[in-house]
């Protein structure tokens, strides 16, 4: 998991003039939507693994490949090393053998159909997470903000949008050094777990205390700074589309024509043409 709180949480060295960078937040957040969307309609691994490409590519001239590749190692390879051998043994809708596995005297056949739900699956969480770290990681949060602002959103709401982006990481330096003074002070970390629960509420209770005096010293700041007060609420950064947005939407709206035609003349599963997803849908 530390692999994942580098990612997610350091954004320190995320500043970049790629092409992605460069792009409005506003159709990096939509393609987002659109190819989770897409990643579900479809029941085609083939498919799906191709979404997943596009994104990966998009990471790369982003230069931020590497990073959502580690988050992708650590989130979905263990649904791939779970599903595919449970489901090509066990799917419901399983006809086509493709081999039978013989394991300490047992013999346990592989289906066709289980293993193409077990690499379907997976893959549609890797397209939704991977998209989602391409917004999040080449977004800077000003920008965050101001597409909430052009979303109409409330105010409040997107002031704890904000601040919960910044004080995660706040709160996860303060528990490791909350963690690093008790150890100082002979804080046991190998134990029977009775103790171990006694020795979290040693980290818990400075560490909720350091939080409320945190809020309330925030809300007093943001009542002094009139933020309750009954007028329009502006924002700082100002985002506008440009050309590069709008070739990025009509690409979008020519895919999604595209994989319309496909839909109507193929069903759920264009390219592989898997007959089980019809009966699971």
């Amino acid at each position: 998991m530390g692999v994942v709180r580098r990612v997610l949480l350091d954004k320190r060295v995320l500043t970049g003039d790629s092409i992605i960078h460069r792009l409005d937040p506003r159709p990096k957040f939509f393609f987002f939507l659109w190819i989770s969307v897409l990643a579900y309609v479809f029941y085609d691994y083939v498919l799906t693994a191709l979404f997943l490409l596009v994104i990966l590519a998009l990471a790369a001239a982003a230069g931020i490949l590497r990073r959502i590749l580690l988050v992708l190692a650590v989130i979905v390879l263990p649904g791939f090393a779970f599903a595919i051998p449970i489901l090509s043994v066990l799917f419901p809708w399983n006809e086509t053998l493709m081999f039978k596995l013989h394991i300490l005297g047992f013999e346990l056949p592989l289906y066709y159909e289980g293993f193409t739900w077990g690499l379907s699956w997976p893959l549609k969480i890797a397209v939704c997470v991977s998209s989602a770290l391409l917004f999040y990681l080449t977004t800077e949060p000003g920008e965050l903000i101001a597409l909430l602002f052009k979303l109409r959103l409330p105010y409040k709401f997107i002031y704890m949008v904000t601040i919960t982006l910044q004080l995660i990481p706040l709160l996860l330096d303060e528990i490791q050094t909350i963690y690093q003074a008790q150890l100082s002070r002979g804080l046991r970390t190998k134990a029977n777990p009775v103790k171990r629960i006694w020795n979290f509420l040693a980290l818990v209770i400075p560490l909720t205390l350091s939080s409320l005096m945190k809020v309330q010293t925030r809300a007093i700041a943001l009542e002094s700074r009139g933020f309750s007060a009954p007028v329009r609420k502006t924002c700082l950064y100002d985002i506008r589309l440009r050309a590069g947005d709008h070739l990025f939407f009509s690409a979008m709206i020519a895919v999604t024509l595209l994989l319309a035609y496909l839909y109507l003349l193929y069903g759920f599963s264009p390219i592989v043409h898997l007959k089980f997803y019809y009966v699971a849908g």
